[in-house]
């Protein structure tokens, strides 16, 4: 689901962060990726606040399903760990 940039109307994407990814694995990009800003490859760095209310509250909502996921699965592998 590709959010377009409230200044040119181009694509969006979120966040990326290789330091995360390397620091906390899958989790932690997630977790960027749910927090993080977004990127525009014309304007760069897009705030939250620029876009409509209602696209808003579809980020928002995509924020919280990924945190969620990143957290159901670290409650799988603790799981998983558990059954060793």
């Amino acid at each position: 689901m590709a959010y377009q940039c409230p200044r040119c109307g181009q694509p969006v994407r979120r966040g990326y962060s290789r330091t995360a990814q390397h620091t906390a694995g899958l989790i932690g990009a997630l977790f960027y990726a749910a927090f993080g800003s977004f990127q525009c490859a014309q304007c760069g760095a897009v705030a939250r606040s620029e876009f409509p209310a209602e696209v808003r509250t579809r980020m928002a909502t995509g924020s919280f399903l990924m945190a969620f996921g990143g957290i159901v699965l670290i409650g799988f592998v603790l799981w998983l760990a558990s059954k060793r």
